[in-house]
Protein backbone atom coordinates (compact mmCIF):
# COMPACT_ATOMS: atom_id res chain seq x y z
CA UNK A 1 0.00 0.00 0.00
CA UNK A 2 2.84 2.63 -0.60
CA UNK A 3 0.80 4.29 -3.20
CA UNK A 4 -1.74 7.09 -2.11
CA UNK A 5 -4.90 6.16 -2.58
CA UNK A 6 -7.06 8.81 -3.88
CA UNK A 7 -10.60 8.57 -5.45
CA UNK A 8 -10.37 10.76 -8.52
CA UNK A 9 -14.41 11.71 -8.80
CA UNK A 10 -14.73 13.28 -12.51
CA UNK A 11 -14.00 9.43 -13.32
CA UNK A 12 -17.03 8.10 -11.13
CA UNK A 13 -19.71 10.77 -11.47
CA UNK A 14 -22.22 9.34 -13.73
CA UNK A 15 -22.57 6.35 -11.43
CA UNK A 16 -21.91 7.41 -7.78
CA UNK A 17 -25.62 7.42 -7.15
CA UNK A 18 -26.24 4.28 -7.48
CA UNK A 19 -25.60 3.70 -3.98
CA UNK A 20 -28.49 5.54 -3.35
CA UNK A 21 -30.86 2.87 -4.81
CA UNK A 22 -29.23 -0.34 -3.26
CA UNK A 23 -28.85 1.54 0.61
CA UNK A 24 -31.97 3.80 1.87
CA UNK A 25 -29.99 6.06 4.72
CA UNK A 26 -32.77 7.44 6.10
CA UNK A 27 -30.96 7.69 9.47
CA UNK A 28 -28.26 10.14 8.42
CA UNK A 29 -30.99 11.86 6.22
CA UNK A 30 -32.88 12.11 9.65
CA UNK A 31 -29.49 12.73 11.56
CA UNK A 32 -28.58 15.45 9.09
CA UNK A 33 -31.85 17.17 9.13
CA UNK A 34 -32.18 17.26 13.45
CA UNK A 35 -28.69 18.65 13.06
CA UNK A 36 -29.67 21.76 10.89
CA UNK A 37 -32.90 22.64 12.57
CA UNK A 38 -34.48 25.50 11.70
CA UNK A 39 -30.78 27.45 10.70
CA UNK A 40 -30.61 29.38 7.36
CA UNK A 41 -27.21 29.41 6.63
CA UNK A 42 -25.92 25.90 5.78
CA UNK A 43 -23.13 24.47 3.84
CA UNK A 44 -21.97 20.77 2.76
CA UNK A 45 -18.22 20.10 2.72
CA UNK A 46 -17.62 17.26 -0.01
CA UNK A 47 -21.26 17.73 -1.44
CA UNK A 48 -21.01 15.30 -4.57
CA UNK A 49 -23.58 15.29 -6.88
CA UNK A 50 -25.81 17.37 -4.55
CA UNK A 51 -27.74 14.22 -3.29
CA UNK A 52 -27.84 15.30 0.56
CA UNK A 53 -28.02 19.35 -0.60
CA UNK A 54 -31.25 18.60 -2.43
CA UNK A 55 -32.90 16.53 0.71
CA UNK A 56 -31.76 19.86 2.44
CA UNK A 57 -33.55 22.20 0.21
CA UNK A 58 -36.79 20.68 0.38
CA UNK A 59 -36.79 20.19 4.01
CA UNK A 60 -37.43 23.97 4.53
CA UNK A 61 -35.90 27.41 3.26
CA UNK A 62 -32.64 27.97 4.11
CA UNK A 63 -29.03 29.38 2.26
CA UNK A 64 -27.51 26.37 1.14
CA UNK A 65 -23.82 26.23 -0.41
CA UNK A 66 -21.67 23.25 -1.43
CA UNK A 67 -18.06 22.75 -2.47
CA UNK A 68 -16.72 19.60 -3.83
CA UNK A 69 -13.28 19.74 -5.81
CA UNK A 70 -14.65 17.81 -8.58
CA UNK A 71 -16.06 19.51 -11.43
CA UNK A 72 -18.08 16.40 -12.97
CA UNK A 73 -19.62 15.99 -9.35
CA UNK A 74 -20.47 19.45 -9.13
CA UNK A 75 -22.09 19.62 -12.67
CA UNK A 76 -24.70 17.17 -11.37
CA UNK A 77 -25.04 18.80 -8.23
CA UNK A 78 -26.15 21.85 -10.25
CA UNK A 79 -29.03 19.76 -11.65
CA UNK A 80 -29.85 18.50 -8.12
CA UNK A 81 -29.65 21.20 -6.41
CA UNK A 82 -30.12 24.16 -8.41
CA UNK A 83 -30.78 26.93 -5.89
CA UNK A 84 -27.65 26.12 -4.02
CA UNK A 85 -24.22 28.25 -4.26
CA UNK A 86 -21.51 25.73 -5.42
CA UNK A 87 -18.34 25.98 -5.78
CA UNK A 88 -15.53 24.11 -7.09
CA UNK A 89 -12.74 24.16 -3.83
CA UNK A 90 -11.21 22.23 -1.23
CA UNK A 91 -12.31 21.39 2.05
CA UNK A 92 -8.59 22.94 3.73
CA UNK A 93 -9.53 26.36 2.24
CA UNK A 94 -13.23 27.38 2.38
CA UNK A 95 -13.55 30.50 0.19
CA UNK A 96 -15.95 32.40 2.44
CA UNK A 97 -15.45 34.83 4.98
CA UNK A 98 -15.71 34.54 8.68
CA UNK A 99 -18.79 33.51 10.77
CA UNK A 100 -20.36 33.20 7.41
CA UNK A 101 -22.52 29.99 7.91
CA UNK A 102 -24.30 28.43 11.42
CA UNK A 103 -24.24 24.83 10.42
CA UNK A 104 -21.74 22.88 8.03
CA UNK A 105 -22.32 19.40 7.02
CA UNK A 106 -20.49 16.22 5.20
CA UNK A 107 -21.20 12.97 4.91
CA UNK A 108 -18.84 10.17 3.34
CA UNK A 109 -16.40 12.80 2.55
CA UNK A 110 -14.42 13.31 5.68
CA UNK A 111 -11.80 10.11 4.80
CA UNK A 112 -10.94 12.34 1.54
CA UNK A 113 -10.11 15.09 2.44
CA UNK A 114 -6.06 15.68 1.99
CA UNK A 115 -6.00 17.99 6.05
CA UNK A 116 -8.23 16.76 8.97
CA UNK A 117 -6.89 19.75 10.92
CA UNK A 118 -6.81 22.50 8.58
CA UNK A 119 -10.26 21.50 7.35
CA UNK A 120 -11.80 21.39 11.32
CA UNK A 121 -10.13 25.19 11.83
CA UNK A 122 -11.77 26.43 8.12
CA UNK A 123 -15.02 24.99 9.86
CA UNK A 124 -14.31 26.60 13.04
CA UNK A 125 -13.49 30.21 11.38
CA UNK A 126 -16.70 29.93 9.08
CA UNK A 127 -19.15 29.19 11.81
CA UNK A 128 -21.23 31.66 13.51
CA UNK A 129 -21.41 31.63 17.14
CA UNK A 130 -23.48 28.71 18.30
CA UNK A 131 -22.84 26.81 14.67
CA UNK A 132 -22.18 23.38 14.92
CA UNK A 133 -20.16 20.60 12.51
CA UNK A 134 -21.11 17.68 11.72
CA UNK A 135 -19.65 14.82 9.63
CA UNK A 136 -20.92 11.21 8.96
CA UNK A 137 -19.21 7.97 8.27
CA UNK A 138 -17.64 5.02 8.55
CA UNK A 139 -15.55 3.72 11.78
CA UNK A 140 -13.48 0.39 10.03
CA UNK A 141 -11.79 0.47 13.36
CA UNK A 142 -14.59 -0.73 14.93
CA UNK A 143 -15.38 -4.24 14.94
CA UNK A 144 -18.81 -5.76 14.29
CA UNK A 145 -19.23 -4.42 11.15
CA UNK A 146 -19.94 -6.95 7.95
CA UNK A 147 -19.55 -5.88 4.26
CA UNK A 148 -18.62 -7.71 1.18
CA UNK A 149 -16.00 -5.42 0.51
CA UNK A 150 -14.06 -5.87 3.05
CA UNK A 151 -14.75 -9.57 3.23
CA UNK A 152 -13.45 -9.73 -1.04
CA UNK A 153 -11.44 -7.35 -1.32
CA UNK A 154 -8.77 -7.55 0.99
CA UNK A 155 -6.87 -4.28 0.93
CA UNK A 156 -9.73 -2.46 1.41
CA UNK A 157 -10.11 -2.99 5.29
CA UNK A 158 -6.70 -2.05 5.74
CA UNK A 159 -6.62 1.26 3.27
CA UNK A 160 -9.94 2.59 5.35
CA UNK A 161 -8.12 2.10 8.56
CA UNK A 162 -5.62 4.56 7.37
CA UNK A 163 -8.08 6.86 5.88
CA UNK A 164 -10.53 6.82 8.35
CA UNK A 165 -9.83 8.08 11.85
CA UNK A 166 -11.63 6.62 14.81
CA UNK A 167 -13.95 8.61 15.98
CA UNK A 168 -12.83 9.07 19.41
CA UNK A 169 -10.13 10.95 17.83
CA UNK A 170 -12.69 13.16 15.39
CA UNK A 171 -13.22 14.21 18.57
CA UNK A 172 -10.29 15.41 19.93
CA UNK A 173 -9.15 16.88 16.79
CA UNK A 174 -12.71 19.05 16.98
CA UNK A 175 -11.57 20.28 20.52
CA UNK A 176 -8.05 20.75 19.39
CA UNK A 177 -9.10 23.03 16.65
CA UNK A 178 -11.26 25.39 19.10
CA UNK A 179 -14.42 24.24 19.23
CA UNK A 180 -16.23 24.39 22.65
CA UNK A 181 -17.52 20.20 22.93
CA UNK A 182 -17.80 17.50 20.68
CA UNK A 183 -20.09 14.34 21.04
CA UNK A 184 -20.30 11.49 18.27
CA UNK A 185 -23.72 9.21 17.95
CA UNK A 186 -24.71 6.19 15.92
CA UNK A 187 -26.11 7.85 12.75
CA UNK A 188 -27.57 4.97 10.14
CA UNK A 189 -27.04 1.13 10.22
CA UNK A 190 -27.04 -0.06 6.85
CA UNK A 191 -28.24 -3.84 6.20
CA UNK A 192 -28.46 -5.03 2.76
CA UNK A 193 -28.11 -8.85 0.94
CA UNK A 194 -27.27 -8.86 -2.55
CA UNK A 195 -27.39 -11.90 -4.59
CA UNK A 196 -23.77 -12.54 -6.01
CA UNK A 197 -25.15 -12.67 -9.44
CA UNK A 198 -27.20 -9.74 -9.73
CA UNK A 199 -24.21 -7.81 -7.86
CA UNK A 200 -21.83 -9.28 -10.80
CA UNK A 201 -24.06 -8.30 -13.28
CA UNK A 202 -23.04 -5.80 -16.03
CA UNK A 203 -24.57 -2.78 -16.65
CA UNK A 204 -26.81 -0.91 -14.12
CA UNK A 205 -27.60 -3.48 -11.71
CA UNK A 206 -24.22 -4.82 -11.09
CA UNK A 207 -22.90 -3.43 -7.98
CA UNK A 208 -19.11 -5.23 -8.11
CA UNK A 209 -17.93 -2.04 -9.71
CA UNK A 210 -14.62 0.06 -9.19
CA UNK A 211 -17.29 2.78 -9.49
CA UNK A 212 -19.44 2.23 -6.82
CA UNK A 213 -17.93 2.86 -3.61
CA UNK A 214 -14.22 4.51 -3.26
CA UNK A 215 -13.09 1.78 -1.49
CA UNK A 216 -13.40 -0.41 -4.64
CA UNK A 217 -12.42 2.84 -6.81
CA UNK A 218 -8.94 3.09 -5.36
CA UNK A 219 -7.57 -0.34 -5.98
CA UNK A 220 -5.46 -1.30 -8.56
CA UNK A 221 -6.45 -3.38 -11.71
CA UNK A 222 -5.30 -6.15 -10.19
CA UNK A 223 -6.59 -6.25 -6.89
CA UNK A 224 -10.20 -5.58 -8.36
CA UNK A 225 -9.90 -8.31 -10.22
CA UNK A 226 -8.73 -10.56 -7.32
CA UNK A 227 -11.53 -9.77 -5.06
CA UNK A 228 -13.88 -10.45 -8.02
CA UNK A 229 -12.30 -13.55 -8.37
CA UNK A 230 -13.01 -14.50 -5.10
CA UNK A 231 -16.53 -13.60 -5.75
CA UNK A 232 -16.87 -15.53 -8.28
CA UNK A 233 -14.98 -18.79 -6.46
CA UNK A 234 -17.25 -18.32 -3.49
CA UNK A 235 -20.75 -18.54 -5.63
CA UNK A 236 -19.28 -21.73 -7.23
CA UNK A 237 -18.89 -23.37 -3.69
CA UNK A 238 -22.07 -21.65 -2.36
CA UNK A 239 -24.55 -23.48 -5.61
CA UNK A 240 -24.77 -20.17 -7.06
CA UNK A 241 -26.64 -18.95 -3.90
CA UNK A 242 -23.83 -16.93 -2.45
CA UNK A 243 -25.17 -13.38 -1.33
CA UNK A 244 -23.41 -10.39 -0.72
CA UNK A 245 -23.73 -8.63 2.62
CA UNK A 246 -23.87 -5.26 3.96
CA UNK A 247 -24.32 -4.70 8.04
CA UNK A 248 -22.28 -1.81 9.11
CA UNK A 249 -22.95 1.10 11.39
CA UNK A 250 -22.29 5.11 10.29
CA UNK A 251 -21.26 7.19 12.75
CA UNK A 252 -22.09 11.06 13.66
CA UNK A 253 -19.60 13.48 14.96
CA UNK A 254 -20.45 16.60 15.78
CA UNK A 255 -18.70 19.83 17.12
CA UNK A 256 -20.03 22.97 18.86
CA UNK A 257 -19.08 26.43 19.09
Amino acid sequence: MSRERVTDYDSVADRYDVRYGRYSYGGVRDTVLSFLGDTTAVLEVGCGTGHWLASVDNSRPRRLAGIDPSASMLARARRAAPAAQLVRARAEALPWRDAAFDRIFCVNALHHFADRDRFFAEARRVLRPGGGLLTIGKDPHREGDTWWVYDYFDETRAIDRVRYAPVKTLRGELTRAGFAWAESVEADHIETMVPAAEALAEGADGVVTPTFTSQLTVLSEEEFARGVERIREADAAAGGTLQLVADFKLYATMGWV
